[in-house]
Protein backbone atom coordinates (compact mmCIF):
# COMPACT_ATOMS: atom_id res chain seq x y z
CA UNK A 1 0.00 0.00 0.00
CA UNK A 2 1.52 3.02 -0.57
CA UNK A 3 1.58 6.73 1.11
CA UNK A 4 -1.18 8.43 -0.37
CA UNK A 5 -3.50 5.15 0.10
CA UNK A 6 -2.49 4.67 3.51
CA UNK A 7 -3.53 8.04 3.62
CA UNK A 8 -6.74 8.47 1.90
CA UNK A 9 -7.96 5.03 4.35
CA UNK A 10 -6.70 7.07 7.45
CA UNK A 11 -8.92 10.13 6.18
CA UNK A 12 -11.92 7.65 5.34
CA UNK A 13 -11.84 6.14 8.84
CA UNK A 14 -11.92 9.34 10.52
CA UNK A 15 -14.59 10.66 8.36
CA UNK A 16 -16.75 7.67 9.43
CA UNK A 17 -15.50 7.33 13.41
CA UNK A 18 -14.05 11.05 14.37
CA UNK A 19 -14.76 10.33 17.79
CA UNK A 20 -12.78 7.14 17.72
CA UNK A 21 -9.74 8.99 17.01
CA UNK A 22 -10.53 12.26 19.59
CA UNK A 23 -11.05 9.32 22.51
CA UNK A 24 -7.69 7.63 21.40
CA UNK A 25 -6.06 11.47 21.51
CA UNK A 26 -7.87 11.81 25.00
CA UNK A 27 -6.51 8.00 26.74
CA UNK A 28 -3.12 9.01 25.64
CA UNK A 29 -3.38 12.27 27.23
CA UNK A 30 -4.75 11.28 30.35
CA UNK A 31 -2.01 8.08 30.36
CA UNK A 32 1.09 10.75 30.07
CA UNK A 33 -0.17 13.46 32.21
CA UNK A 34 0.80 11.67 35.12
CA UNK A 35 4.46 11.34 33.73
CA UNK A 36 4.78 15.81 33.72
CA UNK A 37 5.72 16.13 37.29
CA UNK A 38 7.68 13.48 37.32
CA UNK A 39 10.22 15.54 35.86
CA UNK A 40 10.94 17.56 38.60
CA UNK A 41 12.64 14.32 39.87
CA UNK A 42 15.11 14.50 37.00
CA UNK A 43 16.00 17.59 36.96
CA UNK A 44 20.14 17.44 37.08
CA UNK A 45 22.04 21.09 37.91
CA UNK A 46 25.57 19.89 38.37
CA UNK A 47 27.77 20.58 35.26
CA UNK A 48 29.66 17.61 36.50
CA UNK A 49 26.73 15.26 35.04
CA UNK A 50 26.77 17.20 31.86
CA UNK A 51 30.11 15.49 31.28
CA UNK A 52 31.21 12.22 30.32
CA UNK A 53 31.63 10.07 33.06
CA UNK A 54 34.23 7.98 31.65
CA UNK A 55 36.69 10.76 30.70
CA UNK A 56 40.02 10.14 32.70
CA UNK A 57 39.44 13.55 34.74
CA UNK A 58 36.27 12.87 35.90
CA UNK A 59 36.95 9.18 37.06
CA UNK A 60 39.31 10.69 38.63
CA UNK A 61 37.33 13.90 40.61
CA UNK A 62 34.91 11.13 41.43
CA UNK A 63 37.33 8.52 42.97
CA UNK A 64 38.52 11.42 45.23
CA UNK A 65 35.36 12.42 46.58
CA UNK A 66 33.94 8.78 47.06
CA UNK A 67 37.26 8.66 48.98
CA UNK A 68 37.24 11.76 50.61
CA UNK A 69 33.88 13.48 50.81
CA UNK A 70 35.91 16.71 48.62
CA UNK A 71 32.16 18.23 48.87
CA UNK A 72 33.21 21.78 50.16
CA UNK A 73 30.57 24.54 50.82
CA UNK A 74 30.92 27.49 53.07
CA UNK A 75 28.86 29.93 55.47
CA UNK A 76 30.19 33.01 55.10
CA UNK A 77 28.60 35.15 57.95
CA UNK A 78 29.21 39.06 58.32
CA UNK A 79 27.73 41.58 60.81
CA UNK A 80 24.20 42.24 60.07
CA UNK A 81 23.44 45.79 58.77
CA UNK A 82 20.23 46.10 59.98
CA UNK A 83 21.11 44.76 63.96
CA UNK A 84 24.16 47.13 64.15
CA UNK A 85 25.02 45.00 67.40
CA UNK A 86 28.32 43.41 65.89
CA UNK A 87 31.10 45.20 64.77
CA UNK A 88 34.05 42.70 65.29
CA UNK A 89 33.51 38.99 64.29
CA UNK A 90 36.03 37.97 67.48
CA UNK A 91 33.72 38.93 69.92
CA UNK A 92 32.35 36.04 71.84
CA UNK A 93 29.14 36.47 71.33
CA UNK A 94 29.67 35.64 67.36
CA UNK A 95 32.42 32.79 68.42
CA UNK A 96 29.67 30.69 70.60
CA UNK A 97 27.33 30.94 67.99
CA UNK A 98 29.37 29.77 65.52
CA UNK A 99 30.13 26.77 67.98
CA UNK A 100 26.63 26.30 68.43
CA UNK A 101 25.94 26.35 64.63
CA UNK A 102 29.10 23.92 63.52
CA UNK A 103 28.10 21.25 66.43
CA UNK A 104 24.21 21.26 64.82
CA UNK A 105 25.80 20.82 61.42
CA UNK A 106 27.99 17.90 62.43
CA UNK A 107 25.19 15.88 63.43
CA UNK A 108 23.92 15.63 60.08
CA UNK A 109 24.50 12.34 58.10
CA UNK A 110 25.63 13.75 54.84
CA UNK A 111 28.13 16.58 56.70
CA UNK A 112 31.53 14.89 57.22
CA UNK A 113 33.22 17.24 58.77
CA UNK A 114 32.88 21.26 60.06
CA UNK A 115 35.74 23.78 60.49
CA UNK A 116 34.85 26.76 62.11
CA UNK A 117 37.34 29.77 63.58
CA UNK A 118 36.04 28.78 67.27
CA UNK A 119 38.05 25.32 66.38
CA UNK A 120 41.12 27.41 65.83
CA UNK A 121 41.35 28.94 69.44
CA UNK A 122 39.63 26.65 71.45
CA UNK A 123 42.67 24.38 70.37
CA UNK A 124 44.98 28.00 71.08
CA UNK A 125 43.33 28.06 74.18
CA UNK A 126 43.49 25.11 76.42
CA UNK A 127 40.36 23.72 74.95
CA UNK A 128 37.77 26.52 75.80
CA UNK A 129 36.34 29.74 74.43
CA UNK A 130 38.05 33.26 74.92
CA UNK A 131 35.49 35.58 77.15
CA UNK A 132 37.18 38.54 75.80
CA UNK A 133 37.85 39.89 71.99
CA UNK A 134 41.58 40.91 72.85
CA UNK A 135 42.38 37.52 73.51
CA UNK A 136 40.82 35.95 70.45
CA UNK A 137 42.74 38.79 68.54
CA UNK A 138 45.99 37.70 70.22
CA UNK A 139 45.37 34.07 69.51
CA UNK A 140 44.71 34.67 65.59
CA UNK A 141 47.16 36.77 65.31
CA UNK A 142 49.86 33.96 66.42
CA UNK A 143 48.23 31.31 64.27
CA UNK A 144 48.72 30.81 60.10
CA UNK A 145 45.85 29.34 59.64
CA UNK A 146 43.43 32.00 60.56
CA UNK A 147 43.24 33.79 57.35
CA UNK A 148 41.16 30.50 56.03
CA UNK A 149 38.29 31.30 58.86
CA UNK A 150 38.81 35.29 59.01
CA UNK A 151 38.74 37.64 56.45
CA UNK A 152 41.15 40.24 55.94
CA UNK A 153 38.93 43.42 56.75
CA UNK A 154 37.51 41.29 59.82
CA UNK A 155 34.63 41.54 58.67
CA UNK A 156 33.74 38.41 57.04
CA UNK A 157 34.11 34.62 58.86
CA UNK A 158 33.84 31.70 57.16
CA UNK A 159 32.30 28.64 58.54
CA UNK A 160 33.62 25.49 56.55
CA UNK A 161 31.38 22.58 55.82
CA UNK A 162 32.72 19.52 53.90
CA UNK A 163 30.01 17.19 52.72
CA UNK A 164 29.55 13.55 50.90
CA UNK A 165 27.02 14.51 48.12
CA UNK A 166 28.55 12.58 45.10
CA UNK A 167 27.57 15.68 42.85
CA UNK A 168 23.87 14.08 43.54
CA UNK A 169 21.25 16.44 43.01
CA UNK A 170 18.61 15.08 45.22
CA UNK A 171 21.21 14.86 48.12
CA UNK A 172 22.45 18.40 47.51
CA UNK A 173 19.22 19.92 47.91
CA UNK A 174 18.81 17.87 50.65
CA UNK A 175 21.93 19.05 52.22
CA UNK A 176 21.56 23.07 51.36
CA UNK A 177 18.19 22.77 52.64
CA UNK A 178 19.25 20.93 56.65
CA UNK A 179 21.84 23.66 56.26
CA UNK A 180 19.01 26.55 55.89
CA UNK A 181 17.07 24.29 58.82
CA UNK A 182 19.83 24.30 61.37
CA UNK A 183 20.42 28.29 60.79
CA UNK A 184 16.75 29.19 61.28
CA UNK A 185 17.07 26.66 64.54
CA UNK A 186 19.30 29.19 66.07
CA UNK A 187 17.99 32.19 65.07
CA UNK A 188 17.21 33.02 68.36
CA UNK A 189 21.10 32.61 69.27
CA UNK A 190 22.07 35.01 66.66
CA UNK A 191 24.22 38.05 67.72
CA UNK A 192 23.27 40.22 65.13
CA UNK A 193 25.35 38.42 61.77
CA UNK A 194 24.24 37.23 58.19
CA UNK A 195 24.52 34.45 56.71
CA UNK A 196 25.01 33.28 53.25
CA UNK A 197 25.55 29.81 51.98
CA UNK A 198 28.59 29.29 49.14
CA UNK A 199 30.03 26.41 47.50
CA UNK A 200 30.04 24.49 44.50
CA UNK A 201 26.67 22.38 45.61
CA UNK A 202 25.02 25.97 46.71
CA UNK A 203 25.53 27.15 43.22
CA UNK A 204 24.10 23.60 41.43
CA UNK A 205 21.19 23.95 44.08
CA UNK A 206 20.96 27.65 42.70
CA UNK A 207 21.14 26.26 39.06
CA UNK A 208 18.56 23.95 39.52
CA UNK A 209 16.34 26.69 40.47
CA UNK A 210 17.04 28.61 37.60
CA UNK A 211 16.57 25.62 35.74
CA UNK A 212 13.02 24.74 36.86
CA UNK A 213 11.96 28.71 36.36
CA UNK A 214 13.68 29.34 32.95
CA UNK A 215 12.19 25.54 31.59
CA UNK A 216 9.00 27.54 32.43
CA UNK A 217 9.67 30.91 30.94
CA UNK A 218 11.75 29.92 27.58
CA UNK A 219 8.13 27.38 26.93
CA UNK A 220 5.79 30.25 28.01
CA UNK A 221 7.19 32.80 26.24
CA UNK A 222 7.44 30.62 23.07
CA UNK A 223 4.28 29.65 23.16
CA UNK A 224 2.86 33.41 23.42
CA UNK A 225 5.13 34.70 20.47
CA UNK A 226 3.53 31.59 18.58
CA UNK A 227 0.37 32.78 19.11
CA UNK A 228 0.91 36.58 17.95
CA UNK A 229 2.22 35.50 14.82
CA UNK A 230 -0.61 32.91 14.38
CA UNK A 231 -2.74 35.70 15.06
CA UNK A 232 -1.21 37.92 12.36
CA UNK A 233 -0.73 35.60 9.78
CA UNK A 234 -4.55 34.44 10.32
CA UNK A 235 -5.62 38.06 10.43
CA UNK A 236 -7.31 37.43 13.52
CA UNK A 237 -8.87 34.01 13.07
CA UNK A 238 -8.92 32.34 16.35
CA UNK A 239 -10.87 28.81 15.00
CA UNK A 240 -7.39 28.81 12.93
CA UNK A 241 -5.23 30.09 15.67
CA UNK A 242 -6.29 27.52 18.49
CA UNK A 243 -6.66 24.48 15.49
CA UNK A 244 -2.61 25.05 14.72
CA UNK A 245 -1.21 25.19 18.19
CA UNK A 246 -3.48 21.76 18.92
CA UNK A 247 -0.50 20.41 18.04
CA UNK A 248 2.02 21.21 19.86
CA UNK A 249 0.11 21.61 22.72
CA UNK A 250 -0.70 17.32 22.11
CA UNK A 251 2.91 16.90 21.16
CA UNK A 252 4.31 18.82 24.40
CA UNK A 253 2.03 16.86 26.76
CA UNK A 254 3.15 13.69 25.07
CA UNK A 255 6.79 14.13 24.83
CA UNK A 256 7.22 15.79 28.57
CA UNK A 257 5.20 13.06 29.26
CA UNK A 258 7.16 10.41 28.26
CA UNK A 259 10.41 11.73 29.05
CA UNK A 260 8.86 11.92 32.65
CA UNK A 261 8.23 8.09 32.48
CA UNK A 262 11.54 6.99 30.71
CA UNK A 263 13.67 9.19 33.47
CA UNK A 264 15.76 11.01 31.09
CA UNK A 265 17.74 13.42 32.88
CA UNK A 266 16.95 17.45 32.46
CA UNK A 267 19.87 19.46 32.65
CA UNK A 268 20.65 23.33 31.29
CA UNK A 269 21.40 21.54 27.88
CA UNK A 270 17.95 19.44 27.34
CA UNK A 271 15.77 22.34 29.13
CA UNK A 272 15.39 23.84 25.50
CA UNK A 273 13.86 20.77 24.20
CA UNK A 274 10.06 22.13 24.92
CA UNK A 275 11.05 25.40 22.70
CA UNK A 276 12.38 23.71 20.14
CA UNK A 277 9.68 20.83 19.34
CA UNK A 278 6.73 24.16 19.90
CA UNK A 279 8.72 25.92 17.05
CA UNK A 280 9.45 22.85 15.17
CA UNK A 281 6.18 21.36 15.40
CA UNK A 282 4.02 24.44 14.98
CA UNK A 283 4.72 23.94 11.15
CA UNK A 284 2.80 20.95 10.86
CA UNK A 285 -0.29 22.48 12.48
CA UNK A 286 0.18 25.70 9.87
CA UNK A 287 0.21 23.24 6.70
CA UNK A 288 -2.69 21.23 8.06
CA UNK A 289 -4.91 24.09 8.69
CA UNK A 290 -3.93 25.60 5.35
CA UNK A 291 -4.51 23.30 3.25
CA UNK A 292 -7.54 22.27 3.97
CA UNK A 293 -8.70 25.65 3.49
CA UNK A 294 -7.76 25.59 0.11
CA UNK A 295 -9.18 22.33 -0.32
CA UNK A 296 -12.55 23.71 0.84
CA UNK A 297 -12.90 25.88 -1.64
CA UNK A 298 -13.66 23.59 -4.15
CA UNK A 299 -14.69 20.68 -2.03
CA UNK A 300 -16.97 19.40 0.56
CA UNK A 301 -16.01 19.23 3.89
CA UNK A 302 -15.75 15.20 3.81
CA UNK A 303 -14.19 15.08 0.71
CA UNK A 304 -11.66 17.72 1.74
CA UNK A 305 -10.66 15.64 4.90
CA UNK A 306 -9.83 12.63 2.78
CA UNK A 307 -7.98 14.67 0.31
CA UNK A 308 -6.36 16.38 2.97
CA UNK A 309 -4.40 13.22 4.28
CA UNK A 310 -3.88 11.69 0.87
CA UNK A 311 -1.44 14.27 0.31
CA UNK A 312 -0.53 15.27 4.17
CA UNK A 313 1.03 11.46 5.21
CA UNK A 314 3.30 11.50 2.72
CA UNK A 315 5.12 15.26 2.58
CA UNK A 316 5.14 15.18 6.75
CA UNK A 317 6.31 11.59 7.24
CA UNK A 318 9.34 12.76 5.01
CA UNK A 319 9.65 15.61 7.25
CA UNK A 320 9.73 14.34 10.56
CA UNK A 321 11.94 11.24 9.77
CA UNK A 322 14.92 13.83 8.14
CA UNK A 323 14.04 16.07 10.87
CA UNK A 324 14.29 12.97 13.19
CA UNK A 325 17.75 11.48 11.82
CA UNK A 326 19.24 14.87 12.05
CA UNK A 327 18.47 15.12 16.08
CA UNK A 328 19.59 11.19 16.51
CA UNK A 329 23.17 12.06 15.27
CA UNK A 330 23.75 13.52 18.55
CA UNK A 331 23.88 10.09 20.04
CA UNK A 332 27.11 9.76 18.81
CA UNK A 333 28.12 12.65 20.22
CA UNK A 334 30.17 12.28 23.83
CA UNK A 335 28.17 14.94 25.73
CA UNK A 336 25.09 13.19 27.79
CA UNK A 337 23.49 15.43 27.81
CA UNK A 338 23.03 16.05 23.89
CA UNK A 339 22.43 12.34 23.56
CA UNK A 340 19.57 13.55 25.72
CA UNK A 341 18.35 16.22 23.82
CA UNK A 342 18.78 14.27 21.31
CA UNK A 343 16.28 11.65 21.96
CA UNK A 344 13.81 13.77 23.38
CA UNK A 345 13.91 15.89 20.13
CA UNK A 346 13.73 13.18 17.58
CA UNK A 347 10.75 11.65 20.04
CA UNK A 348 8.70 15.34 19.86
CA UNK A 349 9.11 15.38 16.27
CA UNK A 350 7.74 11.50 15.68
CA UNK A 351 5.07 12.29 18.26
CA UNK A 352 4.08 15.83 16.61
CA UNK A 353 3.76 13.73 13.45
CA UNK A 354 1.45 11.17 15.19
CA UNK A 355 -0.78 14.79 16.44
CA UNK A 356 -1.10 15.89 13.28
CA UNK A 357 -1.83 12.99 10.92
CA UNK A 358 -3.91 11.52 13.87
CA UNK A 359 -6.18 13.72 15.66
CA UNK A 360 -5.53 17.34 14.50
CA UNK A 361 -7.66 16.74 10.91
CA UNK A 362 -10.51 15.06 13.08
CA UNK A 363 -10.70 18.55 15.36
CA UNK A 364 -10.18 20.72 11.92
CA UNK A 365 -13.31 18.20 10.54
CA UNK A 366 -15.61 18.67 13.56
CA UNK A 367 -14.90 22.13 14.03
CA UNK A 368 -15.77 23.12 9.95
CA UNK A 369 -18.92 21.37 10.59
CA UNK A 370 -20.07 23.30 13.19
CA UNK A 371 -18.79 26.41 12.19
CA UNK A 372 -21.02 25.83 8.95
Amino acid sequence: MSLESLGRAIGERQERRPMRFLLMALLVTLATLPGLPLLINHVEPSIEKVLPQDVEVVRTMNAMRSQYGADMMYLVLQPSPSSGTVTDLRSPDVLRYEDLLAQKLRERESILEVQTLTDLVRRDNRGTLPIDTDTTRRLIAQDPSSPLFLGEGDDLAIIHIRSDTGASAQLIRETVDAIGEDVASLEANNPGVTLRLTGFNAIDKATFEIIIADFASITLWSFLFMLVFLFLYYKGSARKVLLSISVIILALVWTLGLTGYLGITITVVTMVAAAMIMALGISYGIHTVHRYTELREEHAPAESLVLMQEELLRALLGSSLTTSAGFLALLFGVLPAMKNLGIILAMGIVITLAATVLVVPVIIRITDTLEH
